[in-house]
């Protein structure tokens, strides 16, 4: 019930997050719909057996970190 199967912590976890972003690389739009979709998902499941999901921990888990992470990475500046 959108627990992690590895650790058992909330997913997408720590390492589902680098997972789904290097997955994503360059997609940064389907990427964020993709979690989206999954939000709405994890949403409907907790309500359905009975859960009262908590909305802005759920955007944060699925939304909240999804655009610090399909920014590309900065090119290093070189050294003087």
């Amino acid at each position: 019930m959108w627990f992690c199967a590895a650790c058992a912590h909330p997913w997408p976890c720590g390492v589902a997050r680098l997972h789904l972003a290097a997955e994503y690389v360059g997609k940064g739009r389907t990427f964020a719909v993709e979690m989206a979709e999954l939000l709405w998902e994890a949403t409907a499941d907790l309500e359905r057996i009975g859960g009262n999901p908590d909305g802005f921990e759920l955007y944060g888990r699925f939304l909240g970190w999804v655009r610090r992470a399909s920014r590309p990475a900065r090119p290093d500046t070189p050294a003087d």
